[in-house]
């Protein structure tokens, strides 16, 4: 081979290889950049998914303690409600039994108070309680109410069908005589009802409307006007349940303000 052709050759073999090994570095390098940004990528994968679970993880409790709040409130209202709903059906309900659904009701109530107040928050649970304090005067009241209002009841039930102010049959005059009597008892003064107390009892007993034993526990009843005119109420108001209803909404109105303020948060 002549000298110029070995030459050319060679300096193509020399041109050659180090182009070959540049392309093969940045090859390589390539490589690495990429398997580099995709460890990086699987890196930001992995993160970003922990930190949506910890979110979700967030989010889940957060709708549980919601839910043990609403769940509280709500149980705490019906309960609340059983109650009212008891004492105004106790008149109606036999004398033996008024008592102990009474207690059953009234002990539900204070039960469900604690688990709103485990949610602790102050405005509710202080809503709560002014609700709970009219709970607990309406069972202070109730059986005493509930002796009052039957005995209403069954003495209006003893007046004459036609007209009581002018009628002259016994039982319904006195019927009639002593259902004024005690409509009006809570506006007497205490020497006034005590002049009273014996003709009271003799219109009751005279009506023949009432047993011996519903007499007598009347009369006892009778003996202390206290909270007479909220426990005998009107024909149409009953300032007891109507001021449990007040506090009732109170209580609806901040409770659902709570929720809905969690809610939008």
């Amino acid at each position: 081979m002549p000298v110029e052709e070995l030459m050319t050759a060679v300096a193509a073999v020399l041109v050659t290889v180090p182009a070959t090994l540049v392309a093969a570095h940045w090859a390589r390098r390539s490589a690495d950049r990429a398997a580099e940004a995709t460890v990086a990528a699987g890196q930001g994968q992995s993160a970003a998914a922990v930190e949506v679970a910890r979110i979700q993880e967030l989010a889940g409790r957060a709708y549980t303690r919601d839910a043990v709040r609403r769940a509280a409130y709500t149980d705490f209202l019906r309960a609340a409600d059983v109650l009212a709903r008891t004492v105004g059906e106790l008149p109606g309900t036999p004398q033996a039994e008024r008592k102990g659904i009474l207690d059953q009701k009234a002990t539900a109530v204070t039960e469900a108070l604690a688990a709103v107040a485990l949610a602790n928050e102050a405005e509710v649970t202080a809503s709560a309680e002014a609700l709970r304090q009219q709970c607990d005067r309406l069972e202070r009241l109730a059986l005493r109410r509930a002796v009052l209002r039957s005995a209403l009841s069954t003495l209006y039930a003893a007046w004459c069908p036609r007209n009581p102010e002018v009628c002259d049959h016994q039982q319904h005059i006195t019927a009639y005589l002593a259902h004024e009597q005690l409509c009006a008892w809570g506006s007497l003064g205490d020497e006034e009802r005590w002049a009273q107390l014996d003709d009271l009892r003799d219109n009751l007993e005279d009506s023949g409307a009432l047993s011996a034993q519903e007499v007598a526990q009347l009369l006892d009843v009778a003996n202390s006007a206290t909270h007479w005119n909220a426990m005998i109420g009107g024909w149409v108001r009953d300032p007891l349940l109507e001021r449990f209803g007040e506090l009732r909404a109170a209580f609806v109105r901040v409770a659902c303000g709570a929720l809905e303020e969690r809610l939008a948060a």
